[in-house]
């Protein structure tokens, strides 16, 4: 009897430990900070876990003294959780950053993979889009993904690109206002310790878009993303649902927003009565109108943007705990 008791304690400790190790990410949301001082310029350092195995990736926070989220200097964009997330360039022109620029995150896993299992990955990512600097975020990418190793690499000692990773998404994200979640799997064909982030392929292997459609912008822009929220497990369903420290109440999708693009007024439908305020911003961060306002009966909600010159905007729905933002266009 003692024996089965002591068999069925082991059980039940290794299941709970199991459970505490769904993710093997340690700090995923990047919420955990070393300092607090300059929001990107001190880089991926200041975050706990996390460092640079190639270039510079930055760190934005919500609690810094310069570029405090959401007015980042590569766009305007609140984390999908907490009030922390990273960013990485994923490609830039050569008049723009010459040679092959790439930075790429990495950290170390709560536990090694194991040579043969199955991994389930998923994270969070959102296009920058800026023009504010000298090297402006307008274009985008696709091989965004993961690779896992158990070299230690530096800034000073950089991951090769050499066109491999272990799981990288095929499709060009060009959302600037909502998050979107890539996800995916493979198998560990060794056992490996770290993780990293990023475009592991070089130029002629990496396809870009430019947003604006400009090829004299083009010869000096960059792609880069926001990255939140990244689950590496065993467990598929666990890495299908986990969406972070806070899930949203109301999904982004649940909006409707009309005619898009729009020449003299918008039309917002399926707007809870939770939310309360509204601001729209324009792609520099700029908030150009900020309305406290009640939704009709049908939840719905017209708004007129004939003031607002031919550009891009962001409107955001702003609740006690929550907020939701669409983009549109005004011609």
């Amino acid at each position: 009897m003692k024996f089965k008791f002591l068999i069925f304690i082991a059980i039940i400790a290794l299941s709970g430990k199991c459970k505490a190790q769904l993710n093997l990410v340690p700090n995923p949301s990047f919420e955990d900070t070393l300092t607090c001082l300059y929001s990107g310029l001190a880089g991926i350092n200041q975050c706990s876990d996390w460092y640079s195995c190639r270039s510079s990736p930055d760190y934005w926070t919500g609690c810094s003294q310069i570029y405090v989220v959401p007015n980042t200097v590569a766009s305007y964009q609140f984390p999908h959780s907490g009030d922390k997330m990273i960013g990485i360039a994923t490609y830039a022109t050569q008049l723009a950053v010459p040679g092959l620029f790439r930075e790429i995150p990495g950290v170390d896993l709560i536990q090694s993979t194991i040579n043969g299992n199955k991994y389930y990955f998923s994270m969070f990512i959102n296009q920058a889009y800026s023009a504010n600097s000298n090297v402006v975020a307008q274009l985008a990418t696709n091989r965004i993904g993961i690779r896992l190793t158990n070299t230690i690499y530096s800034p000073l000692s950089p991951v090769p690109i050499n066109n491999f990773a272990d799981y990288y998404d095929t499709l060009f994200h060009v959302d600037t206002a909502q998050w979107v979640k890539i996800s995916g799997s493979f198998i560990s064909n060794i056992s490996f310790s770290k993780l990293m982030i990023g475009n592991f392929f070089d130029d002629a292997h990496t396809d870009t878009m430019n947003l604006d459609n400009d090829s004299i912008t083009y010869q000096n822009a960059a792609a880069y993303y926001f990255i939140d929220d990244v689950c590496l497990s065993t467990d598929s369903l666990y890495a299908a649902t986990w969406t972070g420290i806070k899930e949203n109440q109301l999904s982004p999708f649940s909006i409707s927003l009309f005619p898009n693009p729009a020449t003299s007024s918008i039309t917002i439908k399926g707007i809870s009565s939770q939310f309360s305020q509204y601001r729209i911003i324009d792609i520099q961060g700029k908030v150009l109108l900020n309305q406290n306002f009640k939704p009709n009966s049908a939840n719905s909600l017209n708004i007129d943007i004939t003031s607002l010159p031919s550009n891009m905007y962001i409107i955001q729905f702003v609740s006690a705990n929550e907020i939701i933002s669409k983009k549109f266009f005004k011609e």
